[in-house]
């Protein structure tokens, strides 16, 4: 299994855009608490189609916009395919129980954010950041700078 790791340098902005995606899945999933059920043909179609085709066809386009989001700012993501990467988006439940289990991928990876590795690339920021800030610096006080940066880089202000 591919450790979960944040590709993009900006992990405070990465962390917030996915709190709000969250927070549409979770109005998401409110939407489709009072879905009445839809006109059907049980000859030719699934029990889904109960859910409206406008109502999959909105479900798609937000798990599209989050499989991009997590594809541009995260590598190792399980979202929709399971950690193992075995696991499909079943289309033949309804919505409220495909949302439950998006939900749950999503807050998972959430709460995971704090602890998941971090790129070059992310490092190369901060280490810019730090050299920008040591340049506006007496020498002494740039000692200092560098001194608690190394002691706690991600705690430091730089």
């Amino acid at each position: 299994m591919e450790q979960l790791r944040i590709t993009n340098p900006r992990k405070d902005w990465v962390a917030s855009e996915f709190g709000k995606l969250i927070s549409e899945w979770e109005e998401w999933q409110s939407d489709i608490a009072n879905i009445q059920d839809h006109e059907y043909d049980r000859n030719t179609q699934s029990s889904v189609f109960l859910d409206g085709e406008e109502n999959m066809e909105k479900h798609s386009i937000l798990q599209m916009k989050t499989i991009t989001f997590l594809d541009n700012n995260f590598s190792g993501h399980w979202f929709i395919h399971g950690r193992e990467h075995k696991n499909c988006d079943r289309t033949d439940l309804r919505l409220s129980i495909r949302v439950k289990h998006r939900l749950r991928d999503l807050r998972e990876m959430y709460a995971s954010i704090e602890y998941a590795q971090l790129t070059d690339s992310y490092w190369k920021q901060k280490a810019k950041e730090m050299i920008d800030k040591l340049a506006e610096q007496t020498p002494d006080k740039a000692l200092e700078i560098a001194t608690s940066y190394l002691k706690s880089p991600l705690d430091s202000d730089v």
